[in-house]
């Protein structure tokens, strides 16, 4: 009797290794189906010239697994249906909190916005399938042991069928890979909906061939008898341009940059002001309609030069001029090789944004807004308003 006692203790010892192993098992099975899931449907939206980083699959990989670890082993033993589907829907919701929480959201930019989506509901893929796994594989038996008449689970038919939604599971997996990237323009439509509102569909072009350094020659003279005739009679202080009503404070807004100024305060006369975010709106309109974010933004390098400035820069620069169009409120400095990118969406490049900008300017000039003197030393544009 005891040896009986002792071969039955010895028995459920190794019914519980097993069943601890199946457990083991099938929750490793959950976690890998969960990153192939996600990993698969995210693909769909990234562009086929782009790739997820290696960092970036290593952290959703550890994400499906302490998914799968608390769906497993913890979720399903809460006997309540009601309170099992409330713990669902508060680990859920914690999840997204935690991930905006660890800026989650704003890593890889546009390209990776399906992908992060797909993650996003990856925990939704997990209950559902720890709540009919089970199920499924019952009716799923029983229906081919019906069909087929079989006595035993052991049977070659009955295990072949069985394989059936393995391979199926599969082949969905290798399809989806194959699949990557097809929805690429749905997710940029995506991103650019939740930067700008709207969606456009334009395609990127080239600029029209123009010699800008050519067409922006309008002497010193000229400007300055427009900056004279629009600004403040006379040059000022710098201690008179806080207070003074014809001036207008600028700064650094959704449309340009105003960088750190040396020789220069921040105040143009209303009319100069209204130009410059006239230009800001255009340039970004115009990156646009070329498929790239709102978000650059060019730079102004110089703005009103008061008495003092003016003293300071000619100890710097011999070349500049102690009666300066910048003297009157009037003219501004834009920068054609400084912008600031935006934070999420499609970046251009130095080239394409130079273009677009030097494009504005001609349209200002051709509309008869300003007067344009293409600065090849400075790097800038030097306008006045007319």
């Amino acid at each position: 009797m005891e040896n009986t006692q002792t071969q039955g203790r010895q028995n459920t010892s190794d019914n519980t290794r097993l069943d601890r192993k199946i457990r083991t098992i099938r929750f490793i099975l959950l976690s890998v189906i969960l990153y192939f899931l996600t990993d698969a449907i995210g693909r769909w939206f990234v562009p086929a010239q782009d790739s997820v980083p290696g960092l970036y699959s290593t952290m959703i990989w550890i994400l499906c697994f302490l998914t799968g670890a608390l769906q497993f082993f913890f979720w399903r033993r809460i006997n309540l249906k009601w309170l099992r589907w409330a713990a669902a829907i508060a680990y859920v919701i914690l999840f997204v909190i935690l991930l905006k929480w660890r800026d989650f959201y704003y890593y890889g930019g546009s390209t990776l916005i399906g992908y992060k989506f797909s993650v996003t509901i990856m925990p939704l893929w997990g209950f559902l399938i720890e709540s009919t796994f089970t199920s499924f594989l019952r009716w799923y038996g029983n229906l081919i042991k019906r069909i087929f008449k079989l006595e035993s689970i052991q049977s070659p038919v009955f295990l072949f069928f069985m394989l059936v939604p393995i391979a199926l599971i599969v082949m969905l997996f290798i399809g989806g890979y194959k699949l990557a990237g097809t929805l690429s323009d749905k997710g940029a439509d995506i991103q650019q909906y939740i930067d700008e509102g709207e969606i456009n569909h334009n395609t990127d072009h080239r600029e029209p061939v123009r010699q800008y350094d050519r067409l922006f020659n309008d002497l010193n003279d000229t400007q300055l008898e427009a900056a004279r005739k629009n600004g403040l009679k006379k040059p000022i202080k710098l201690e008179e341009a806080q207070d003074h009503r014809q001036l207008q404070l600028i700064e650094t807004n959704r449309y340009y940059v105003v960088q750190k100024l040396t020789h220069s305060v921040p105040y143009l006369v209303p009319k100069a002001a209204k130009l410059l975010e006239d230009m800001g709106k255009a340039f970004q309109d115009s990156l646009f309609n070329r498929g790239y974010n709102r978000g650059h933004r060019f730079t102004v390098t110089s703005v009103l030069r008061t008495e003092e400035t003016v003293r300071q820069l000619r100890k710097t620069n011999v070349n500049s001029s102690e009666n300066s169009c910048h003297c009157y409120g009037t003219t501004l400095d834009i920068s054609y090789f400084t912008y600031s990118p935006p934070k999420v969406g499609k970046e251009a490049s130095i080239d394409k944004l130079r273009q677009i900008l030097y494009q504005v300017a001609y349209d200002m000039k051709k509309q008869g807004r300003c007067y344009v003197k293409y600065e090849k030393q400075q790097t800038c544009l030097h306008i006045t308003v007319r």
